[in-house]
């Protein structure tokens, strides 16, 4: 099954690029870095996929203003790797004030797709592959007590597991109750956790189950089922709640790397960056181009 973000399209040239991309084999010694990742170069001798004649098109449109392309690659280990990229102009754009954009409703889709991108970046970075779930007995609509039951609880577990981590997303039930879905890290003492959350809210409690599939699909099954009641957050509730509707453990490293772009390669960025991908990662699953400007993003898995 093909695990796609939210929102992303995939345009003729973005299967091209998948498929010409796909044939050819990457290096051995991938390493994965806490965050600064080890970046392979390309072997000169090898000849870098197009985004197809719609990327071309923007690429080139591209030169006729200054700036530079930003290429982030971000390789979690396992067969594991994501990589974007984007035209940045040196003319900043003049933005409107908040809330009187008259792209709002644009602007919110885009909202989601960085928190959900976000999202997706710690559960991977952390390795997360079990799911913690935290609930009450009574029916708590208050969020903010919410927010701080959860407060009182991770303080507590990490006072006792000091290498404890989480990410956290909020989800509020028909008759109005908040409860907490957790990716957390490994096998849980279940028992502890129990006792942790009682303590705090009364009468409650906890459930801790692995997703389906091994490996690295457990990983990306964590990906998808938290993404899912994020994206369920921003869509149906209040606008104010968005930027706390998840958290995480502090400190969490990104195994990511900013990637020069050579010069020779300025109209070909959605090939290089893909094929830097490949040679670190090892495999190219899925490809999105944007159709309206020059940026994209790919990632190893389908």
């Amino acid at each position: 099954m093909q695990h796609k973000p939210d929102g992303f399209i995939e345009t003729a040239a973005a299967v091209e690029l998948a498929a010409r991309t796909h044939a050819e084999r990457a290096p051995d010694g991938q390493v994965r870095g806490e965050v600064e990742a080890t970046v392979h170069p390309l072997p000169p001798q090898v000849d870098l996929a197009t985004g197809g004649a719609a990327a071309d098109r923007l690429e080139k449109r591209t030169h006729l203003d200054e700036g530079n392309y930003r290429i982030t690659l971000t390789n979690y280990g396992n067969g594991l790797g994501e990589v974007g990229w984007s035209f940045i102009p040196a003319k900043k754009p003049i933005k409107a004030g908040k809330g009187m954009s008259e792209n709002r409703e644009e602007n919110e889709d885009r909202s989601v797709r960085r928190a959900r991108s976000r999202l997706r970046r710690l559960i991977l970075s952390t390795q997360a592959d079990h799911l913690l779930t935290l609930t009450y007995r009574e029916n708590v609509t208050d969020f903010d007590q919410a927010c701080n039951d959860l407060n009182k609880f991770v303080r507590i577990v990490k006072g006792k597991l000091p290498g404890w981590i989480y990410i956290a997303v909020a989800e509020q039930q028909k008759r109005g109750a908040w409860h907490w879905h957790m990716a957390v890290r490994g096998r849980q003492d279940v028992v502890l956790l129990r006792e942790v959350w009682r303590h705090v809210v009364g009468e409650g409690n906890i459930d801790v189950n692995p997703p389906k599939g091994k490996g690295k699909y457990r990983l990306l099954g964590l990906v998808k089922y938290l993404g899912k009641y994020l994206a369920k957050g921003f869509q149906e509730g209040n606008r104010e709640l968005n930027a706390r509707r998840f958290r995480a453990s502090l400190g969490i490293a990104i195994p990511c790397t900013v990637i020069p772009l050579p010069a020779d390669q300025r109209t070909n960025a959605s090939g290089y960056a893909v094929q830097m991908l490949k040679a670190n990662v090892g495999e190219v699953g899925y490809v999105w181009l944007a159709e309206d400007r020059p940026a994209g993003w790919a990632c190893s898995w389908r």
